[in-house]
Order: C-alpha cells, then structure tokens, then sequence
C-alpha cells in the first residue's frame, strides 16, 4: 500500500536499450548505410551503459490540499505552481514525488572519455544510452508504482516534472514548469537519504538523474 508521508526505496537492474534507437536519435536513420565503425561505436555505448548504471529511486506520497489556477497545495505546506496542474492532475488526491539516478559510474566515464582520451563520438553516444536508460528505467518504476496504486483503488496520472514543459487545453502554448521548484520536490523527503544531491542550480547530481510527480484519483 502506497502511505502517506513514507519514504520508499527502489531499484532495478539496468533496462535493456536498442542500439538501432540509439543511432535512429542521432539521425542515423538507416541502418544499412551507417558505417561499421558508427554501430560498433553505438554497440559499445549500450555495453557499457548496461554495466556502468545502478537504477535506483526513492518515492513518497503526499496527499493534494488543493488544486486551483496553476496553485498546487499538499499536507504539510509544501507548494507547486504551473498553469499545466489543472489540467493534468485534474481529480488527483495523493500526489508520489520521485528522485532517480544511475549513479555515478556512467557520469564519471563520460567525462573521461572527453578530457581523458578525446573521444567525443563515444562520450555522445554513451551520454545517450545513459538517457535512455533512466527513461526506461522511469518507465519501470510508472509500471510498478500504477500496479501497486490500482490495488490500492487508485489510477495513476502521467509523469510531471519540474523544468519540463507541458500542453494546455484549448490550443494554448505550453508552459514550463520551473525548474527551481525542484527544491520544493526535494523537501517533501523531509530530509531522508536519497541517491541524488540537489544543487543550487536545482539541478542534480549525478547527472543521470531525474525528477517528478504522478498524481493520483480514486479509481472510477
């Protein structure tokens, strides 16, 4: 049962990643015209993303005090503000923060491979396979946070996160939740360990790490 106000761990092995979706990215759209050395260059990227990530999250639920133009309250005092809310969290009560990194392994290899060895085609494409992994990774978690929530009687929203922008009705443009709301994210941990550090940019560390909220309705 997903509780109020308690502190979750989690972990997976890393997901498996599609070289072909890696290359298709970086506009090699056609595999039989890349170049042996590209796929092979891409083939090592995903190896090693494989063995350099350790996927792990910490997630906690806090229940919506309200919800009304863009203004975002929880129990506890903590607030969020994005024109976005109302539409995307439209009926939610409870709302699951998450934190989520691959550790530092596939951060501290790209950086060599760019001021150790000068190899920026490997340090791209490693940098990708690691961004893939945490999406899959993100993924996983969704999966098994939903299963668990509709035990529970709840369903799940999409995944909200500060510094990303979002659709509004109607054919208004979209909106970006801000990034410096990530502090706030941050506080609803109320100090408990987590396996990533917020910086005073409010960006995070390491830096395959990510952010975000689901929120959740009582299921129909």
């Amino acid at each position: 049962m997903i509780l109020p106000g308690q502190v979750r761990s989690w972990s997976c092995a890393p997901p498996a990643i599609d070289t072909l979706r890696l290359l298709r990215i970086h506009r090699y759209t056609d595999p039989s015209k890349v170049r042996p050395a590209i796929v092979a260059a891409a083939d090592q990227a995903v190896r090693e993303a494989a063995a350099l990530s350790a996927p792990s999250a910490s997630y906690v639920v806090s229940g919506i005090e309200s919800l009304k133009n863009g203004e975002l309250r929880l129990a506890g005092g903590v607030g969020f503000s994005c024109p976005a809310f109302d539409a995307h969290l439209a009926g939610c009560e409870r709302l699951v923060a998450f934190v989520m990194t691959l550790g530092p392994a596939l951060d501290a290899k790209t950086m060599s491979l760019v001021e150790d060895v000068f190899e920026p085609l490997d340090a791209l494409f490693l940098e990708t396979a690691g961004w893939l992994t945490i999406e899959a990774a993100t993924r996983k978690l969704a999966a098994e946070l939903r299963a668990e929530a509709a035990r529970d009687g709840w369903q799940m929203s999409l995944r909200m996160g500060p510094g990303y922008e979002y659709r509004q009705p109607d054919g208004r443009p979209r909106v970006r939740w801000d990034l410096t709301q990530q502090a706030a994210l941050f506080r609803l941990f109320d100090g408990s360990p987590l396996p990533v550090e917020l910086m005073s940019s409010c960006a995070m560390s390491p830096k395959m790490s990510r952010s975000g909220v689901f929120g959740l309705a009582r299921a129909a």
